[in-house]
């Protein structure tokens, strides 16, 4: 009866509906640790093997987007520290508006790879940030290039902590309308310990869902001697 009940637990996706069930047809309370533990077993197990219930299963074959699964959102599990850029090219906030155009201009791969540059002062702590636009505002105002990159920047700026969630820092980067975050310490907001731009999180994305299609695969592949031989 145990069995029975986890069975249904687990196909259900419901322990409680297991549980009460079982309870309604024996009436034996005494029955209930083992019952629980098979049903929170047998849920934990579909849980990890299978990606829909057996409730859902017929109508995602189907083509219809099914909202309400038991599945772990990968931003929850992914902290800051594992997707930014560790070593961000870091650039002193007294230099002009047209050097840095220039070094863009012509190439450089330090800079150019990234839409936004940090900034530090002379003690190399966090000042502001620069982007490609604040740059060609910048030269609209003043087309000689002569104002400094803090004073074309942002100072008012919005961070994210390495040991923070990477769900946390693109709800920050969503509700502030931005594409990019620096990574600085919890101790020292002044250290600098990274950056986080729109780029490394869909990085991290596409790299979870090969992962993924690289276990269907091998699961596929494993699953198929199988199937030849009940066939024979």
């Amino acid at each position: 009866m145990v069995g029975m009940g986890s069975m249904m637990a687990g196909m259900m996706r419901s322990p409680f509906t297991g549980m009460v069930f079982l309870l309604e047809l024996t009436h034996d309370l005494n029955a209930l640790p083992a019952l629980m533990i098979g049903c929170v077993s047998s849920l934990a197990v579909t849980v990890l093997l299978m990606r829909r219930s057996i409730l859902t299963e017929k109508l995602a074959r189907r083509g219809h987007h099914i909202t309400r699964e038991y599945r772990v959102d990968l931003f929850e599990l992914m902290r800051v520290s594992e997707v930014m850029d560790k070593h961000p090219p870091l650039i002193s906030a007294n230099v002009t508006v047209g050097e840095l155009s220039n070094r863009l201009a012509f190439g450089d791969s330090a800079l150019s790879r990234r839409q936004g540059t940090l900034l530090v002062d002379e003690d190399n702590n966090l000042a502001g940030i620069v982007t490609r636009g604040d740059l060609l505002r910048a030269l609209q105002r003043d087309p000689s290039g002569k104002a400094r990159l803090l004073e074309a920047g942002s100072t008012n700026l919005v961070i994210a902590y390495a040991d923070e969630s990477l769900h946390d820092a693109i709800a920050r980067m969503i509700k502030n309308n931005i594409g990019r975050l620096p990574v600085v310490s919890r101790e020292n907001p002044g250290h600098v310990l990274g950056y986080l731009g729109r780029s490394s999180v869909m990085l991290a994305r596409s790299r979870h869902l090969e992962e993924e299609e690289l276990r269907e695969k091998s699961e596929l592949a494993d699953l198929l001697p199988v199937r030849l031989w009940r066939q024979s």
